[in-house]
């Protein structure tokens, strides 16, 4: 194999991914793309409704320490360890965020440059929407993004009673204004997941400048007088492995990944890295600025036994299989999370809580021993509120790169943030009431026998049950001050030559919403300040 390459791409995830195919389709050099997972080659990877199992099996298994402000529970972080990254795992739920996200990029972080104007184009130029066509949408980019073909009958009720509480209902919310009730769009086609590795990886694959190594662990980034030369790997605990970069090189490992990386290499704050005994290139703040979406499953049982429970046992699985199989129709097109709400709970022009119906019990992704899955016929709405202000940090467990990551997302750790997911409870709490869902349910599980009224109850029932919706960002956060940011706003790393980091991480503020859709744009800018600096 080659040991010189033009561009080194850490992460094949859905940035690394986007960044990879516009270097190749630019003709722009060589590309390396590391990724830590296996190929994407299960059928599982294909099958919407199958999401669960993939989660589960192709993740990193990331756990936070204790959280103080959760009753000192600690929590699944998983995240994507696939090519395809995220976009090979997730519930294919196509968000952009509001664009008032993006205006506080700039005025409230100093991101110029980042405002909703300037990152549409890029949102547009990945998009291929089957039926969006306006000032906000496109057909011409390499991400399909889909209307869901199955839509089950307790998602229906579900938008109805949205509607009984005064949401409007909204065919797109990736418009100007995303507050309402309806379907999520999805990055489906044809009945099928529809990866960044399954499309944009997919259109280069066969290029001779592409080589993609899977199973490869990065060790560090080698850097020679300010300046990123290499990088050393090891595929499967076999010998290190270096190789060097004439141009960039690329670190797309995701929120927790990448400072991973960057802290490995000597980049990140000089107190912490003394303490691995690892030599301090460069003093930034790698690894701060953690943050994360939470949520919690508002639980009902329901009268008649229409869920998806047990749908995926014996004869019930044959059948969804074959009509999978044979027609791309049915059950197991949905993406599960086929409904969406965005509620403005305090009336301050924009949403603040987000919603998930789920035609089933939500019982996936519960830290180990802490429930038993519900087996019983129920529907959950998944709340949480889109604007957290707590921060916290991950930072080594050693200097051996086989080491997971220290990860203290210090969850709930501001008074806003305990206050808006309270408020999201009550909002879910609310939408049971509505006659939609009334008619139907049999009784609300959790929190049980609890008043929207009663904050103290649901707040102590939120602190025992809260937990991620998997959407971290901030740890190698852009900005202009090195002191405060990691990334300059063209997402080179500061003070650094031929180093940049492009995925979520670099986000000041989470944007408000799921993340693949802004991992995916954030490809698609950083690959154009490559191309064009």
């Amino acid at each position: 194999m080659d040991k010189v390459f033009d561009y080194i791409i850490i992460g094949a995830g859905s940035a690394g991914c986007v960044v990879a195919t516009r270097l190749l389709e630019a003709n722009a050099g060589s590309v390396l793309l590391l990724e830590a997972g296996e190929p994407d080659s299960s059928i599982f990877h294909k099958i919407p409704a199958t999401v669960v199992k993939v989660f589960q099996q192709k993740s990193w298994p990331y756990m936070s320490v204790p959280q103080q402000h959760c009753n000192q529970r600690e929590m699944i972080l998983a995240q994507g360890k696939v090519l395809g990254g995220g976009s090979s795992v997730n519930g294919m739920i196509y968000i952009r965020g509001q664009r008032q996200d993006y205006e506080s990029w700039e005025k409230d972080w100093g991101c110029q440059g980042w405002g909703y104007q300037d990152v549409l184009p890029y949102f547009k130029k990945a998009e291929n929407n089957e039926s969006l066509s306006d000032q906000y949408h496109s057909q011409g980019g390499h991400l399909p993004v889909s209307e869901n073909r199955y839509r089950h009958p307790l998602t229906l009720a579900c938008i109805r009673a949205g509607q009984q509480m005064g949401l409007k209902y909204v065919n797109d919310f990736n418009g100007w204004s995303q507050e309402g009730v309806g379907f999520y769009q999805t990055t489906t086609k044809n009945g099928e997941r529809a990866s960044v590795s399954q499309t944009y990886l997919k259109s280069v694959k066969d290029n001779p400048k592409l080589t993609i190594i899977t199973q490869a662990l990065v060790h560090k980034i080698e850097v020679e007088n300010d300046i990123a030369t290499g990088v050393i790997y090891s595929i499967a605990d076999q010998a290190p492995i270096q190789v060097k970069a004439k141009q960039e090189i690329i670190v797309s490992a995701g929120a927790i990944g990448s400072p991973k990386v960057l802290l490995l290499s000597g980049i990140g704050p000089k107190q912490q890295l003394a303490q691995h005994e690892i030599t301090c290139i460069r003093d930034l703040p790698v690894g701060e600025n953690f943050h994360d979406h939470l949520h919690m499953s508002v639980n009902a049982t329901i009268k008649d036994p229409i869920s998806i429970l047990d749908e995926d046992q014996g004869l019930k699985a044959l059948k969804h299989g074959l009509q999978w199989m044979l027609t791309r129709s049915g059950l197991l097109t949905s993406n599960i999370l086929e409904g969406a709400g965005f509620v403005d709970s305090q009336q301050q022009g924009r949403a603040d809580i987000q919603f998930h119906f789920l035609p089933i019990l939500d019982n996936f992704d519960n830290t180990p021993g802490e429930k038993e899955a519900a087996q019983e016929h129920g529907l959950t709405i998944k709340v949480g509120h889109l604007q957290p202000k707590a921060r916290g940090r991950v930072t080594l467990r050693s200097n051996n790169p086989k080491d997971l990551p220290v990860i203290d997302p210090n969850y709930l750790g501001h008074s806003d943030d305990v206050a808006g997911n309270i408020r999201a409870v009550q909002q879910g709490l609310k939408m049971f009431q509505q006659p939609a869902l009334q008619a139907i349910i049999k009784q609300v599980t959790e929190p049980a026998q609890t008043l929207p009224e009663d904050g103290d109850a649901i707040e102590a029932w939120m602190r025992q049950n809260i937990k991620t919706v998997y959407h971290p960002g901030g740890s190698c956060c852009m900005g202009v001050d090195p002191q405060k940011s990691v990334t300059d706003l063209q997402l080179k790393v500061h003070g650094m030559k031929n180093l940049r980091v492009i995925d979520c991480s670099i986000c000041p503020q989470v944007p408000s919403g799921n993340t693949n859709a802004i991992a995916i744009m954030i490809g698609e800018r950083g690959a154009d300040f490559i191309l064009n600096p």
